[in-house]
């Protein structure tokens, strides 16, 4: 039996979702990484400050879940996701455009407009990963949701570690603008569903 199972990928509806499920986490952890340096090194925030300002974002996620879950069974789920992934990007670009010096509430609303947006992916891309094969693969399709979620953190990573290494001083920007380009990505993939 492969460890992988790739016959699932013959669904359209299963690919675009383990696609999709990528680039939401390669962007989610472009931004999570880089962001503590943004605002230690060129904000000059304190490590408590830090996270206490990058709190809104899980919380916001953990908030939105579960009305995501709901909104599923009313709406299209990637019209749910695109929207979700859609206001993911919006908040990393403007964090990339913060002013010169920004009040805590600046940075606060939006990483939280993040946490919103991932919120609205998470739930409904998760339900249409394990839904869209046959009922007995459905071991399988959780299996693949969790290597999506790895893979994507694997080589969002990898694109923090060469977007550093040859970045300079503006590195944390351009993984945030990095993000916002798989955000969007995902977004586009997501809406493609809805042809399917």
């Amino acid at each position: 039996m492969p460890m992988l199972p790739f016959d699932l990928y013959r669904i359209p509806l299963f690919s675009l979702s383990v696609w999709t499920s990528v680039c939401s986490y390669a962007a989610q952890i472009l931004a999570y990484v880089s962001l503590p340096f943004l605002l230690e090194t060129q904000m000059h925030l304190s490590a408590v400050e830090t996270g206490l300002l990058l709190t809104p974002w899980p919380f916001m996620t953990a908030v939105t879940a579960p009305i995501a879950g709901r909104l599923t069974s009313r709406f299209p789920t990637s019209l749910i996701c695109s929207i979700g992934l859609t206001l993911l990007a919006a908040g990393l670009l403007l964090m990339v455009f913060l002013p010169t010096n920004p009040a805590k509430s600046d940075i606060a609303w939006r990483l939280a407009l993040c946490g919103i947006g991932f919120g609205l992916f998470q739930t409904p891309n998760n339900t249409a990963m394990m839904t869209a094969g046959p009922i007995g693969r459905s071991g399988a399709a959780s299996g693949m949701n969790a290597a999506a979620r790895y893979v994507g953190w694997s080589l969002g990573s990898a694109l923090i570690s060469l977007i550093f290494g040859v970045g300079g001083d503006h590195s944390a920007i351009f993984c945030l603008v990095a993000g916002m380009a798989f955000a969007l990505m995902g977004a586009a993939t997501s809406s493609v569903r809805q042809l399917k």
